[in-house]
């Protein structure tokens, strides 16, 4: 479902509604037009009906008499029955003949004579009759040929015009819904059909991670916009790869480097502590200097483990594991170092859940967790493992009612080296980097790893792996 704050939502909503203004004037000047086009139709034909009686009928009257105009207008033009009305007058105002009807009219309006000139320019007015009727009428000037000067009035109804013109409007407000309708279809299926390279390009993108940073985003060869953005993306992404691949390689250099002196020093210091003529003094200031080489040895370590799986230099072996065995066995052996705190360690697993993993790695993953909770518990505390299914994932959760975490610290502490206030106060000992390598070794098997937590109510870290099972149904879709 289209998301209303999406690009094509917004886009979509910006065509139809300037679709609808477009529509909406259209309409509106469809109907003033159509309006002004039958006025001038009607007024056309008053016009040419007031010529025919002037130049037919009203020029006989002299010879033939006022009493012939009205027979001869009653028996062509019967205007009562084709609801027209004809009135003529004289320059004066007399009325030389009315149709029954004529006397919704006003008095005749003064028309200009030219000297010369036997008919005027036509005078065009509307009228609105006690009914609420509008009238449209035409008065012209006509002069005899005895130089008597008159003037005929033809009028009508307008009702016809107003009929066409609400049919146009009920054409207009029934076609309306279709037309947004269609409209509206035809927005949401172009813009998906222009907007599909963009969905590949974020499904892309959000494929590629830390350990598969040579993948690039598909480029649409459409020359427009979409196609730019591709290569920026790419190129962006390409010097990302550059640059996080110089500082691995720093890293995992510097790691390397440092692991021969460190090692060294482990070895004369060991050797010193088992010198004789040491003072107690002297022989606890060695111990203390090892205990921290043995600790800066641990960093070593895990940088350059991390180093080598972010940046797949190490392609781990990865064998089924059933991760029950697996944590029913680590859970066992970490239970000394939980009882020496007077700790509570319960593990709860159901039968044979197996993942594709690397199983030193993995055991890894159980260890550091174990071992973070157990640091952080206090004596008397509880700590439970849970390993379960869940849908296509295998679940690891390690659960603690210890100090907790707070909201503060809550998004950081996966970050290598973070030590939130709290851990600094206690002064608890440690690397920085238990999480973090969690973290790196679990993304490495495609898992994720989640956390909750409450400060002084205990934390809840929960590792979700791809069953082996599902990984299997895929492949073979995959071959299929």
């Amino acid at each position: 479902m289209t998301s209303p704050r999406s690009i094509r939502a917004r886009l979509i909503t910006l065509y139809v509604v300037t679709l609808t203004l477009i529509f909406v004037c259209f309409g509106g000047y469809t109907y003033w037009g159509f309006k002004q086009y039958l006025i001038r139709s009607l007024q056309q034909t008053l016009t040419h009906r007031a010529h025919q009686i002037a130049v037919t009928i009203l020029a006989d009257m002299p010879q033939k008499g006022e009493g012939y105009v009205g027979s001869e207008i009653q028996a062509r033009y019967a205007p009562e029955l084709n609801e027209r009305i004809i009135r003529i007058t004289d320059i004066s105002g007399r009325i030389i003949y009315a149709s029954r009807n004529a006397d919704v009219l006003s008095k005749p309006p003064s028309v200009p004579f030219n000297d010369g000139d036997t008919e005027t320019v036509p005078v065009h007015r509307e009228e609105t009759v006690p009914s609420k009727e509008n009238l449209q009428v035409v008065a012209i000037g006509y002069q005899l040929a005895d130089s008597a000067r008159y003037i005929v009035e033809v009028g009508t109804s307008e009702n016809d015009i107003f009929n066409a013109l609400d049919g146009l409007l009920r054409t207009l407000f029934l076609g309306f819904p279709v037309f947004i309708g269609l409209t509206s279809v035809g927005a949401y299926l172009l813009l998906g059909r222009a907007l599909r390279p963009v969905d590949q390009i974020v499904r892309s993108a959000e494929r590629i991670t830390l350990q598969n940073l040579s993948q690039r985003l598909p480029v649409a060869e459409t020359g427009d916009e979409v196609e730019r953005l591709s290569l920026a993306l790419n190129r962006m992404i390409q010097r990302l790869d550059e640059a996080f691949q110089l500082t691995s390689r720093f890293t995992a250099d510097a790691s390397h480097e440092l692991r021969t002196p460190l090692t060294i020093m482990r070895g004369e210091l060991e050797a010193l502590l088992k010198e004789e003529r040491l003072t107690d003094d002297q022989t606890h200031q060695v111990a203390s200097v090892l205990e921290e080489a043995e600790r800066l040895t641990q960093i070593v370590e895990g940088l350059l483990l991390m180093s080598r799986l972010e940046t797949g230099e190490s392609q781990m072996v990865k064998d089924p594991v059933d991760l029950a065995s697996l944590t029913a066995t680590t859970v066992e052996q970490m239970t000394p170092l939980a009882e020496d705190k007077s700790v509570s360690l319960l593990c709860e697993t159901a039968r044979s859940v197996t993942v594709e993993a690397n199983e030193v790695r993995l055991k890894q993953v159980v260890v550091n967790l174990l071992d973070n909770a157990i640091k952080y518990t206090p004596e008397g505390g509880k700590i439970t493992v849970q390993v379960t299914r869940e849908t296509s994932w295998a679940v690891l959760e390690v659960r603690d009612n210890g100090i907790g975490i707070s909201p503060e610290a809550l998004p950081h502490v996966f970050e290598r080296f973070y030590r939130s206030e709290q851990i600094q106060a206690r002064k608890a000992r440690g690397t920085g980097l238990g999480l973090s390598m969690v973290l790196t070794i679990v993304e490495a098997h495609s898992g994720k790893v989640e956390v909750e937590s409450r400060e002084n109510e205990g934390a809840v870290f929960r590792v979700r792996l791809p069953l082996l099972e599902l990984q299997m149904a895929k492949g073979q879709n995959r071959t299929s």
